[in-house]
């Protein structure tokens, strides 16, 4: 049987979909992180 890779990644937050409730969320996010100086 053949090995397959995988690349793990760990995520805060996952916003599914692109219209606009996603980008009104992943707007405020960023607003949020910069007010607490997150990166």
């Amino acid at each position: 049987m053949e090995h397959i890779e995988r690349e793990a990644m760990e995520f805060d937050v996952v916003i599914v979909g692109g219209g606009p409730a996603g980008l009104s969320a992943a707007i405020r996010l960023r607003q949020l992180a910069i007010e607490k100086n997150m990166p």
